[in-house]
């Protein structure tokens, strides 16, 4: 439920959307968590991607409190993970 892909500082090129999804049907996950830190811009791609294979995507982010301490966030929906992108979370 925390994976990061290539848009995270401590992702590299084999976390592209279409590798995290082809490992996760490998590993036979039903269920991945994708939490980029400060950003969700790879969730509703991922999502695509795995709902052809059959796999739920929970969107979320790795987010960084300006005291530095890192809070997983999950949202419920596709939409609601596009407010990170728009303002601070309310």
């Amino acid at each position: 439920m925390h994976i990061h892909t290539v848009l995270s500082p401590c992702g590299d090129l084999d976390m592209s959307p279409s590798n995290i999804v082809a490992r996760a049907k490998e590993c036979n996950l039903d269920i991945i968590g994708i939490t980029d830190h400060n950003s969700t811009l790879h969730c509703h791609l991922i999502s695509h991607l795995a709902k052809i294979q059959n796999i739920t995507v929970i969107c979320g982010a790795e987010v960084t409190t300006k005291e530095e301490v890192h809070c997983l966030v999950y949202f419920e929906n596709f939409e609601k993970s596009l407010l990170i992108l728009t303002g601070p979370i309310k």
